[in-house]
């Protein structure tokens, strides 16, 4: 409620100043176009996206250090 009354009634140059950060903050980063980390089952061997192993059922998927990766 507060921030709604401090946009209608503060300080124009501030508030302006204010919504361009959030705008700022809020755009999208590389990071949100990466691929998705590969991963491998430690168990089985079977390489993907998910968290959880489809073969065994279980969160045995941990990350494929770089020198180890297939090219796809």
């Amino acid at each position: 409620m507060f921030w709604l009354w401090d946009r209608l009634t503060g300080d124009p140059d501030r508030v302006a100043e204010e919504m361009r950060a959030e705008d700022t903050a809020r755009a999208p980063t590389d990071e949100d176009d990466a691929a998705p980390p590969a991963l491998r089952c430690r168990v089985c061997g079977y390489e993907g996206a998910e968290r959880f192993c489809p073969t065994c059922l279980a969160g045995t998927m941990v990350p494929i250090p770089l020198r180890d990766r297939t090219p796809r």
